[in-house]
């Protein structure tokens, strides 16, 4: 089952939903979500452009107010393509041991959201990703870390000691620390690449999201 999740965020993986993980346990900071390579900051949006074949394409990522599934409080990530008019929703939250898990799913392509519950939340983004992990929901791979990402198109960069996965399918992205993703390749020389990151209130640079 496919899920496809942003980030800045956040947020713009597609995500392969296969093997359950182990229930992990949330306390009552399950909403703050700063481990490394995730962090997502209440009221801020992530926009991408794309480039080659995607260029004029854009993507949102949107990280709304928390909410409570199954117990847990999570924060809603809504990502926005304007290719094919795709969205995504999704309700993550961090546990206790500062990893980043999915409660609850929406591609688009159902009549109605999945909620896996905290018993069976996928993780999402360990908090010391190692090279070999499986990450993302479970078919995408951590292939090397402490990567430099050089400048971008979009003008920001470059980011160092980076997080670089390879997805099912052999699309690359890198996650920088502090920010979230920032790069997605793909075979075809196209893909997407971080432009800005928009606060509550105004724009921002990109930076850090961590409190």
């Amino acid at each position: 089952m496919k899920l496809k999740i942003i980030v800045i965020l956040i947020f713009m993986c597609n995500l392969f939903i296969t093997t359950p993980t182990i229930a992990a346990e949330f306390g009552e900071n399950s909403a703050n979500i700063n481990t490394t390579f995730l962090p997502a900051k209440v009221g801020t949006s992530h926009l991408k452009t794309g480039y080659g074949e995607k260029s004029f394409q854009y993507e949102y990522v949107n990280i709304l107010k928390p909410d409570v599934i199954d117990g847990v409080k999570c924060i809603k990530v809504i990502s926005i393509r304007t290719e094919a008019s795709e969205f995504t929703e999704a309700w993550v939250a961090q546990d206790v041991l500062g990893s980043v898990y999915v409660l609850k799913y929406w591609d688009g392509t159902t009549p109605a959201p999945v909620v896996l519950g905290k018993n069976n939340a996928l993780l999402f983004m360990p908090k010391t990703p190692k090279v070999g992990d499986k990450i993302l929901g479970g078919d995408d791979t951590v292939i090397a870390i402490g990567v430099t990402v050089p400048k971008l198109t979009t003008g920001l960069g470059p980011f160092t000691n980076c997080l670089k996965i390879m997805e099912a399918d052999g699309d690359i992205v890198y996650f920088a620390p502090g920010i979230g993703e920032i790069k997605k390749e793909y075979s075809d020389q196209s893909g997407w690449e971080l432009k800005e990151i928009f606060g509550s209130k105004s724009r921002v640079v990109v930076i850090p999201l961590f409190d």
